[in-house]
């Protein structure tokens, strides 16, 4: 049983599956730190609420040892991959959880689950079609030009990046000038930039109405894939989204809401999608009005 939260996580509005299916307990935890990648647990409260073990996800691998040293007990270090999302390291996480925990058969239903549904996208021909995905969180809400370039939602579904590699991985700022030369095919926008990406185009109607993904009507909005960190359930929910939404014929026995809170259901006994949709609007078209809003 989970004894301190971070201070971010007592947010009622945090787009975050585990705090979402799990709010109730949450918002009555006690606070062990702020929340924030360069945040360092208070070791002073932790020793108080007296926890049998210490899982950590932090970006400075210095920590934990550091943490260790004064809690005087077990910390364990678990991450998704740094600066990307890595799926071996997040599926032996997992595991490394689960062993820890003495939840070894819990761990294994879940990671089978994950590799199960790795296996179920096409492997057909992939389309000469381009993708672009906008709005993507970095160390706060982010707008239109915040991006991947190793998107692994599109390397999952077959997807082709409109985003080239650029001697980095994860999250990058593009110039607005290349996205208006890549003219992706389809655009997704993170639900957490949304609002960023709407006064982007309401402040530059011309710049956004050059975008044929948003003239014909093949931008939409898709759940937030990073919500103080990663959220994996969600990365694979809108990995078959977005693979439907490019390959509709290979897809279309999937019903993408559906499959969404068969995931959730998974990893957190809750099905999130209609919190979600009260949350961001869900899954849905986006389109621009007279005016050049999105919408």
């Amino acid at each position: 049983m989970a004894v301190g939260v971070e201070d971010l996580e007592k947010r009622g509005d945090l787009t975050k599956p585990y705090v979402m299916a799990n709010f109730d307990m949450v918002k009555n935890l006690p606070v062990i730190a702020k929340a924030g990648p360069a945040q360092i647990p208070n070791p002073e409260v932790i020793i108080t609420l007296r926890p049998d073990v210490v899982l950590i996800n932090t970006m400075d691998l210095s920590v934990p040892d550091q943490l260790q040293k004064k809690l005087r007990i077990p910390v364990v270090a678990v991450g998704y991959g740094i600066p990307s999302f890595d799926m071996k390291i997040f599926l032996r996480s997992i595991e490394l959880t689960g062993e820890v925990l003495n939840r070894q058969p819990v761990a294994k239903k879940l990671t089978d689950y994950i590799r199960g549904l790795t296996r179920e996208f096409s492997s057909g021909r992939p389309s000469k079609e381009t993708a672009y995905v906008g709005g993507v969180s970095y160390k706060g809400l982010q707008g239109l030009v915040s991006t991947s370039n190793d998107f692994l939602p599109f390397k999952m579904a077959g997807i082709q990046n409109a985003v080239k590699p650029m001697g980095r991985k994860g999250q990058v700022f593009i110039n607005p000038e290349y996205l208006l030369s890549a003219d992706p095919d389809y655009i997704f926008v993170d639900a957490n930039g949304f609002a960023l990406v709407q006064k982007y185009c309401s402040d530059r109607p011309d710049y956004c109405s050059k975008l044929n993904a948003f003239k014909s009507k093949k931008a939409y909005a898709v759940l937030p894939d990073t919500s103080y960190f990663v959220n994996p359930e969600v990365m694979l929910a809108n990995a078959f989204m977005m693979a439907k939404t490019v390959y509709p014929e290979r897809y279309k026995n999937i019903d993408t809401v559906k499959k969404a809170d068969e995931i959730f259901m998974m990893f957190t006994g809750k099905p999130l999608y209609g919190e979600f949709k009260k949350l961001t609007g869900g899954y849905r078209t986006l389109h621009l009005d007279a005016a050049g809003r999105l919408m």
